[in-house]
């Protein structure tokens, strides 16, 4: 029965990384007709997945779990509560110019809100199924590489489209830049950089794993590329190009700080022998960032009119105090905030804040977006935990936390994060790593 169980398991987690990928390559989802097919098979594989747990000791995960889980379900209600009708004085003041008969609500606009509740209900839901497919390190390797050689391949093919001029994924979408199944290339940068960390956690693991004190350390690392790390090598070394030649400037600063994230975990013990990888693995990674990053220097160094964004994001400060409480409604910041883009942005339409968290404040209000945020927190410090708790097999865990602090970081200057198919990716790595925080001893009880 427990073998039956657990390669179900093992197929609910293949499922959902092939719809995330099935997602990815539809322009990552980013249009209704994807993302709802995306939601609506992960809800399917999620049933199946709380079916099954029904079989399972209730995992020790549970422990640390029930706090951020709590926090983030508040959110959810609350977003329910913003689209409930008849909210009379609170509601927002864009229902003053409704017709006779409609029902004033908190937010302004409601039906975008039940999207972003579907959206967060299944981004919640692939993090479990990461949690309960990846207890096994062995497991939890597999989905890294998978996805290593996903986003090989997808580098090399945004490489190609890019320099050949045709893309048959974007069709007329496409641009001279590397965006590969994404309309955006902030969007890619992203992607790439989540790949980018992943070949790298693999690459270090690959360098460090079979060293012993009979060999120097640099040979340790000579013959882990030799055995199989040079895949690896060559997986960062197609990310790093293609997240360069994407352009993105924000994707590249990211990308930088996830990856000095990641370098650290490998020597916060003050394991000297730990140095000489990753600085073989720094010089490395350097040098093919700084061979082809002349065009986001360029872009860098010159003005553009994207910098509108910094006219805008003192304006939502402004209308995020104006209701700072009951914030504007999941969603609905496309339509509420067209009262307040200042003159010198107003040359374009701002569907998007291009910063995650003055939009989420700005639509949840500041409480819920406190305590959304705070979820997430934990979540990242259990990762910062189980770095310092596990002995072994730590590469999950370093890589999720590297790339909790690469899409933290992007979230402030671009919507990465709410793209459908990377938002899904960001919380299938997360629960990868969250799987492997845990000591040995607690995860003896946990299925895989």
């Amino acid at each position: 029965m427990q073998n039956a169980i657990l390669k179900v398991q093992a197929l609910i987690g293949w499922a959902v990384f092939a719809v995330l990928i099935a997602a990815t390559l539809a322009l990552g989802a980013n249009r209704p007709v994807s993302w709802t097919l995306m939601a609506m098979a992960i809800i399917a594989l999620f049933s199946i997945q709380l079916f099954i747990d029904l079989f399972q000791k209730r995992p020790p995960v549970f422990n640390r779990l029930w706090l951020p889980a709590l926090l983030f379900v508040g959110v959810l209600i609350w977003g329910c509560v913003q689209i409930l009708p008849g909210m009379g004085l609170a509601a927002h003041p864009v229902w003053a110019l409704a017709p006779a008969g409609a029902a004033p609500r908190l937010s302004a606009d409601p039906a975008q809100g039940l999207h972003v509740l579907l959206r967060l209900s299944a981004y919640a839901m692939v993090f479990w199924i990461a949690v309960r497919s990846a207890a096994g390190k062995d497991n939890a390797l597999r989905y890294l590489k998978a996805f290593a050689l996903v986003s090989m391949a997808l580098a090399g093919f945004g490489i190609y489209a890019a320099v050949s001029g045709q893309n048959p994924i974007l069709g007329p979408l496409a641009s001279d830049t590397v965006s590969a199944s994404f309309v955006n290339r902030n969007n890619y940068a992203t992607f790439a950089g989540f790949g980018l960390v992943v070949c790298l956690g693999l690459l270090l693991r690959a360098v460090a794993h079979d060293q012993s004190g009979r060999k120097s350390a640099l040979a340790g690392v000579l013959q882990g590329l030799v055995s199989g790390g040079w895949l690896w090598l060559a997986g960062a070394t197609l990310c790093a190009g293609a997240l360069m030649l994407s352009l993105s400037r924000g994707g590249a600063a990211a990308a930088i700080v996830g990856v000095f994230v990641l370098l650290g975990t490998r020597v916060q013990r003050g394991n000297r022998a730990a140095l000489v990888p990753v600085a073989v693995v720094a010089a490395l990674v350097l040098a093919v960032l700084l061979s082809a990053s002349t065009g986001t220097l360029n872009r860098v160094l010159a003005t553009s009119d994207e910098e509108g964004r910094f006219a805008v994001f003192p304006a939502i400060v402004t209308a995020i105090a104006e209701r700072p409480l009951l914030g504007n409604g999941l969603g609905a910041f496309h339509t509420a905030f067209r009262a307040w883009v200042p003159p010198e942005a107003a040359v374009g339409e701002w569907d998007m804040a291009h910063n995650s968290y003055l939009e989420n404040a700005f639509e949840m209000g500041l409480p819920a977006a406190v305590i959304f945020y705070a979820a997430l927190a934990l979540l990242g410090w259990q990762l910062l935990r189980g770095l310092k708790e596990r002995r072994r097999h730590r590469t999950a865990v370093a890589v999720a936390l590297a790339c909790f602090f690469l899409a933290g970081f992007h979230a402030a200057f671009d919507f990465s994060l709410q793209i459908p198919a990377l938002a899904g990716v960001f919380a299938w790595i997360l629960g990868i790593g969250y799987a492997q925080s845990f000591r040995s001893s607690e995860m003896r009880d946990m299925p895989g």
